[in-house]
């Protein structure tokens, strides 16, 4: 009878765990009250120093899309899995955390920023800047820089103060057009697996934007001319050519499509038939004439994109019928490229706010939300309808983004083996309602199993 009596209370305590294998919006967000079995016999060496569970977990693994829990040993991830799954890492001395119903998931990779190298525009310094992007949920960013920068950045790492892993393209050209020189040829690529600063490639502007206008087929206005192209075609091929001898992945501005024509052209003759093994990159594709779409696939371009439609500050007069229609053409770039690894972007400072969250927010909606979340900006009717589903946007600024800096293999998506670069969320942004994401905040990032933000009031999630 004593027995029996034990298994009933055991039962009725374990009923008490929320069972997120159901719909994820049914999931409680109230506390209750937990039972949680005896640890089992693990060596320290082999139990996990953190557990995460009863939450929701985005994982970004098209193989195992959400799981409860996630257990962490060091820097890296070693399991991810339900509840009871996860449970089993537990020894006495392994942190548990309880999520109450919070999202965690992989922190965001911003693969074309420039946050870095314009802190001074926000007031604040490298330390500063940092910490605003870790507090947004950003934990690995593409930037660009020229010798002297990335002399600082060196000098920066060394003194163990980078927090957010950073990949450096050196510039072969500013944005003016301006050849800057062949000084990155002596700067080898890094790979090292959970590097924070490495040494990613060459960034090539082939038209203007920031300074002078992007190239295109059309004129904007009667008389405007049809922009700038910085580059040729074969010039473009001949300078991809000299990055792969010297093993660099190369990430061409393109915003007018004669520059993303010519970005196509040079890459594809560079390669020779031969795969992209270094992943060149096309950076914002703004213009997507028509007939470019299914090159994208055809030559094997690694693609990123902005998420965030400038309506409340728009950069320049839209293009005119039937031209606008290739304006951020997203879902046509999609169609015609099903298999094409397209990464997100914030090309920071010069889309704001600074915020994945808001981005995404961009991306589902095409809506400009600003600062604030208060002031919402909608974007120009014929732009409205190119929208992504959320099941498209998030792994573009998750997994895709990663695979455009080399770091798949270390970050992007919660699988074990990878470094535990990750977030918390107010709610889950894996939602069908779009708005709700204005009300979504980042309770805490985790770079490498390190703490690196915490927001007030959030002190239990942080171990």
């Amino acid at each position: 009878m004593k027995h029996f009596i034990i298994i009933i209370v055991l039962l009725l305590g374990a009923c008490n765990i929320p069972d997120t294998s159901g719909p994820l919006d049914n999931f409680p967000t109230q506390p209750v009250v937990q039972t949680i079995t005896p640890a089992p016999t693990l060596s320290p060496e082999e139990a996990a120093d953190v557990i995460y569970h009863g939450g929701i977990v985005l994982t970004m693994n098209p193989e195992q899309p959400r799981a409860q829990a996630i257990a962490l040993r060091g820097e890296k991830i070693i399991a991810v899995g339900t509840n009871q799954e996860i449970m089993a890492w537990r020894a006495d001395q392994t942190k548990v955390i309880y999520l109450n119903g919070r999202t965690l998931m992989p922190g965001f990779v911003d693969a074309h920023t420039h946050l870095l190298h314009v802190a001074a525009n926000y007031g604040t310094d490298f330390d500063g800047i940092q910490q605003l992007a870790l507090a947004n949920g950003i934990t690995t960013i593409g930037t660009f820089v020229v010798q002297q920068f990335l002399t600082e950045m060196q000098n920066y790492t060394e003194e163990g103060k980078l927090r957010v892993r950073t990949s450096l393209y050196m510039i072969y050209n500013t944005n003016c057009g301006d050849i800057v020189g062949d000084w990155w040829k002596d700067i080898p690529p890094t790979r090292e697996p959970g590097e924070m600063l490495r040494f990613g490639g060459v960034k090539i502007f082939a038209d203007g934007g920031t300074c002078n206008r992007p190239a295109l087929s059309y004129e904007t206005s009667p008389g405007s001319g049809l922009g700038d192209l910085y580059l040729t075609s074969d010039q473009i091929a001949d300078l991809v050519s000299e990055a792969q001898s010297v093993g660099h992945q190369v990430a061409i501005h393109a915003l007018g499509d004669r520059a993303i024509e010519a970005a196509l052209d040079g890459i594809e003759s560079a390669l020779d038939g031969q795969p992209n093994t270094f992943r060149h990159r096309i950076e914002h594709n703004a213009i997507l004439r028509p007939d470019l779409l299914p090159r994208y696939g055809e030559v094997g371009v690694v693609a990123t994109i902005f998420a965030t439609f400038p309506s409340c500050t728009p950069f320049d007069s839209p293009s005119p019928e039937p031209y606008n229609q290739w304006e951020w053409a997203w879902p046509s770039l999609v169609e015609a490229n099903p298999d094409l690894h397209i990464a997100w972007h914030g090309d920071d400072p010069y889309i704001r706010p600074i915020s994945p969250i808001l981005e995404l927010y961009g991306f589902l909606t095409r809506r400009q939300a600003e600062d604030d979340r208060a002031t919402v900006c909608d974007a120009p009717e014929w732009i409205q309808d190119d929208v992504l589903t959320v099941e498209q946007a998030l792994p573009m600024m998750t997994r895709e983004s990663a695979y455009a800096l080399f770091r798949d293999d270390e970050v992007g998506a919660l699988t074990p083996g990878k470094y535990a670069d990750l977030i918390i969320l107010s709610q889950n942004p894996w939602t069908e309602n779009p708005e709700t994401l204005l009300d979504t905040h980042v309770l805490m990032t985790m770079v490498g199993g390190s703490v690196e933000f915490c927001a007030l009031g959030s002190e239990a999630f942080c171990p």
